[in-house]
């Protein structure tokens, strides 16, 4: 067999053969096991969840400003409404 063909399927007779080995284990030891990775796989899930929410303002003088910021957005999107209303208007005649 030529060295390349060889190499190629190199993984997935790898991992084929870890779940051989998983599968000769004794029934507690496989079921120990399972055990392990489900509770290591639900750590990790309820430490990704734990994290602090970082879009949230912390500081008081933050929160005022993004509540001014919207605020601002809002009236400005009036203002341009009624600009191009006016503009429509004007255009018609």
């Amino acid at each position: 067999m030529p060295r390349g063909a060889e190499q190629g399927g190199g993984a997935r007779l790898n991992i084929r053969y870890r779940i051989e080995q998983v599968a000769d284990l004794p029934p507690v030891l496989a079921a120990v096991l399972g055990i392990f990775v489900l509770a290591l796989l639900v750590g990790v899930v309820w430490g990704l969840l734990r994290l602090p929410d970082h879009t949230k303002l912390r500081s008081p003088a933050a929160r005022e400003r993004a509540k001014r910021r919207k605020e601002s957005q809002k009236r400005q999107k009036k203002l341009r409404s009624r600009r191009e209303s006016l503009q429509r208007k004007a255009g018609r005649r």
